[in-house]
Parts: C-alpha cells; structure tokens; sequence
C-alpha cells in the first residue's frame, strides 16, 4: 500500500502549547452507517480490513482487532489525515491541559469549528470583510 500524506494544517493546531488534533473514532463512522466506510478481506492472508474511502483517517484497520478492542475499552480515536467531511463526527483531542499562562491561551478558537477548507464547508461571515474606512 501506497502512503498516504497527512494534512497537517487540516488536522492539527500548534499556535498555542496546548497542542491540539482533530480525531475521529472510527466507532463512530460505523454507529452513522458512513457511506464512505468500505471493507475488504486481504486475499492471502484473509484477513479482513476497514477504511475511509475519501481518507479521513488514513489507515485501514484490522476489523477482528477492532471489534475486540470494542468489546473491552474501545479502539479510540485517529487523527485525522485531511479535511473532515460533513458527516464526520469529529473531536477535538488536546495534548496538555492548560495551566495558567499566557503561552496557555487559545490562538485557534475556530479550530473546534468545522474547517472552512473542507467539503461542503461554507465560509465565516465577518463583518469586518468589504467595510470601507472613513
């Protein structure tokens, strides 16, 4: 299998030392009955595999070892490889919490918010956007 490139500035946010990701699990995916959710068996081995056909996460997963790990603590979250869509039901996941300090405070508070890059993204209105000076 090919690699496939993480998007960084879709899935990560580091203007703060918060450190925040954009995740998804893929439990989620599968409770939605996600149409972009595909599954497939390795023809050798025969071992079955699930994945995101437009790669939000960019991995496949083992699906016996996925439901195992559901049966017990849950498989977790993945960060996302690109821009979620809209049915993704994304999280945001924080690195450290935030002790008090000003390099704490929160540069990207629309980071939480759906991107305005991705899929059927609409972007903000600002008021301030086409105001003439006096």
């Amino acid at each position: 299998m090919g690699r496939t490139a993480r998007r960084t500035e879709a899935s990560e946010c580091r203007q703060c030392l918060t450190y925040c990701d954009r995740v998804i699990a893929p439990a989620t995916c599968i409770a939605a009955k996600c149409p972009s959710l595909y599954r497939y068996t390795e023809p050798i081995s025969g071992i079955r595999y699930m994945g995101c056909a437009h790669k939000v996460f960019a991995t496949d997963i083992d699906i016996e070892l996925f439901e195992e790990a559901e049966r017990s603590k849950g498989y977790g979250a993945l960060k996302l490889a690109r821009e979620p869509l809209a049915c993704c039901d994304f999280t945001i996941e924080k690195a450290h919490e935030r002790p008090p300090g000003e390099e704490w405070v929160c540069r990207n508070r629309r980071f939480a918010d759906f991107p305005d890059t991705a899929d059927g993204a609409f972007g903000a209105f600002d008021l301030r956007q086409g105001l003439s000076g006096p």
